[in-house]
């Protein structure tokens, strides 16, 4: 194995290289870390999603509560929930693919 993949194996695992090297010479399976401030960021992403489809929900069923919403209103909801989708997608890439 060479010194950039352990270095790097090292880094996903979130341990020293002494527990590393301890735990692989004792045959433990290294899981990686997942980075919680990310997941806390997807989880307030996720929110703001679910309040944006409630407000389009709404609009759908004809709510009174709604009923002043133009048709300019529920383009930007849209758009805003793109917006989201988007951001939450480059969230995840970050988790599932950290850069080293």
């Amino acid at each position: 194995m060479c010194l950039r993949s352990c270095t790097t194996r090292l880094k996903l695992a979130g341990m020293s290289a002494a527990r590393y090297l301890r735990e692989v010479g004792q045959g433990y399976h290294i899981s990686g870390v997942v980075d919680y401030e990310q997941v806390r960021e997807l989880a307030w992403i996720n929110g703001d999603l679910g309040r944006l489809g409630g407000l389009l929900k709404l609009w759908l069923t004809d709510d009174l509560r709604t009923a002043q919403f133009g048709q300019s209103t529920i383009l930007a909801v849209l758009s805003k929930i793109e917006a989201t989708q988007e951001e939450m997608g480059k969230v995840m890439t970050k988790v599932v693919m950290p850069k080293i």
